[in-house]
């Protein structure tokens, strides 16, 4: 018979998992042995919150569940961090925490706390984990961190447990109520009202969001774009799902309250809100939504309701499928020219000059661009950069642009790219970050070179909290806390073994960038910049 551990990680494997980021304790030894044994890859990261952030990403990229392993007391709370982002970003990722034996409690209350308490809000559930739930429960929890809206399930389970023999499982499941799901065709009563309103529509417009994962259906996005010729708007996390290049492809927004794509948005009679979530917007979307919204999407309109003519719950490629004839007569103007004409207004802006020996923000992100191939991933801290780069970076394919959005955690950024490399057969990857997300996460650096991830890391440094900062300004108020040294990022480097460039020009970064991709290698480019022309800093 098996162990509850071995089952636990047995439950895992058989899910499709063959690798999980973790900083264990004591309490895990039984759990880490089981891994070992399992054969699955052990990622041992410097902070529990970054082995969540890996997790998801890793998820994210292979289309399975995350998993990330921490200890009890300290460890699931600095875990905590990844957890909400995972739940706001809708990543299905299982936690898996230790915990005190209940046979020695409530006596015994060092490092215990009440970890279903604590996780409860920012998960799907939250179960501990015995000798006889242990079959159902990780069956059930796996299911549950893909079912509906995608997110993180919490488990504990106390070493004194994980060493007991495992009773056999109580109920047999006849079929996945996950498969049910993706084959769930939407109402035919509901196509038919979207068919009616889309025939009527004059000015229609496609919002996509992170609910386009994992069902993935860009050939079918493309072609009911081209369809209806309706420009389409992505929400951060779906960038890349109509090319940036496409001669629909109007933008992001969610960033700010004020993202350029509103304005075609603001036009539009008509919104097929695809996959949508209004965890990515910034500005409510009650103060924007004046037009009809036909809901599509794997799960139910529910978080919050979205008032909408039309609720398509389901297979989104089959409903897109019977959109597609559904078109009228768009206004004279309107779509791909529409497009052309906005983008063309937007290139039309001037920026900012920077200040001597210092780089605008968007000379970097072009130098990068002009130096990698157009697949390449991307992942983005949390920052002023954060959205400059959700707003300007032009992703060519799909799942190929990573952040932390619904919660927005610095720190993100770095561990995301070092999962998304290793997932993605050790490819290189472009981590954009600031000077101060950099500082939360310097010790993961060593993971680089122990995996094998040849992951661009480009630090915007401009000394300060810009995001912030420009906060206080556009108040009226000093500039306070917000500013500070950096350390000797070269010497960082170096002690990592990682090659190191500091940049003031496109051309130098560029040549950075062009290195390292020929080389395979990784690389810390410091890029000094000059905040000026961030969309968020305030203008003269």
């Amino acid at each position: 018979m098996s162990t509850v551990a071995d089952v636990i990680i047995q439950k895992i494997a058989d899910a499709g998992v063959d690798t999980i980021f973790g900083l264990p304790g004591g309490e895990n030894v039984h759990i880490m042995d089981a891994i070992r044994a399992h054969g699955i890859e052990f990622v041992l990261v410097h902070n529990e919150s970054s082995a969540v952030y890996m997790a998801s990403a890793y998820a994210r990229i292979t289309g399975q569940i995350g998993v990330a392993v921490t200890t009890l007391g300290p460890g699931i709370l600095n875990a905590a961090a990844g957890v909400g982002h995972a739940f706001l970003d809708r990543a299905p990722v299982i936690v898996l925490s230790a915990q005190m034996w209940e046979q020695i409690l409530p006596g015994h209350t060092h490092q215990v706390l009440d970890q279903a308490a604590i996780m409860s809000p920012m998960t799907k559930a939250s179960f501990s984990l015995s000798a006889e739930n242990v079959h159902d429960t990780m069956k059930h929890a796996l299911r549950l961190t893909r079912i509906g809206s995608p997110g993180p399930v919490h488990l504990q389970v106390s070493k004194q447990v994980c060493e007991h023999e495992a009773a056999p499982p109580r109920m047999k499941l006849l079929s996945s109520a996950l498969d049910q799901q993706i084959e769930l065709k939407p109402s035919h009563a509901e196509l038919v009202k979207s068919q009616q309103a889309i025939s009527k529509a004059k000015r229609p417009v496609i919002l996509v969001g992170l609910g386009l994962e994992p069902q993935r259906p860009y050939a079918e996005l493309k072609e009911l774009a081209e369809a209806l010729n309706a420009p389409t708007i992505t929400t951060p996390k779906a960038k890349g799902a109509l090319p940036a290049d496409h001669p629909l492809a109007v933008g992001t927004l969610g960033l700010t309250r004020t993202d350029p794509a509103y304005e075609v948005l603001a036009e539009a009679d008509l919104v097929l809100g695809i996959g949508f979530d209004v965890v990515e917007l910034v500005l409510p979307w009650d103060q924007t939504q004046a037009k009809n919204l036909i809901w599509m999407a794997p799960w139910a309109n529910v978080d919050p309701v979205l008032p909408a003519i039309a609720e398509l719950v389901g297979s989104m490629r089959h409903a897109m499928l019977q959109l597609t004839d559904s078109g009228g007569t768009v206004d004279f103007g309107w779509g791909a020219e529409r497009v052309r004409q906005f983008k063309a207004k937007q290139a039309q802006i001037e920026l900012a000059s920077p200040a001597p020996g210092r780089m605008r923000p968007q000379d970097v992100l072009q130098a990068v661009k002009s130096a990698v191939p157009h697949d390449t991933l991307v992942t983005t801290d949390v920052g002023s950069h954060k959205i400059l780069a959700s707003l300007e970076w032009p992703a060519h394919v799909p799942n190929s642009f990573f952040l932390s959005n619904g919660l927005s955690c610095m720190g993100y950024g770095v561990p995301a790219a070092i999962a998304a490399s290793l997932a993605h057969k050790r490819q290189p990857v472009v981590a954009f970050t600031g000077d101060g997300g950099f500082a939360m996460i310097s010790g993961e650096l060593n993971l680089i070179n122990e995996l094998g991830t040849p992951v661009i890391i480009v630090i915007m440094n401009d000394e300060a909290l810009d995001l912030i900062r420009s906060a206080q300004n556009r108040a009226g108020k000093s500039t306070f806390g917000t500013e500070f040294t950096n350390p000797d990022f070269q010497k960082i480097a170096e002690a990592y073994s990682i090659p190191f460039q500091q940049v003031s020009t496109a051309e130098s970064c560029a040549a950075a960038v062009e290195q390292a991709i020929a080389q395979n290698t990784p690389i810390i480019i410091e890029a000094l910049i000059d905040p000026v022309s961030y969309p968020t800093t305030p203008q003269a």
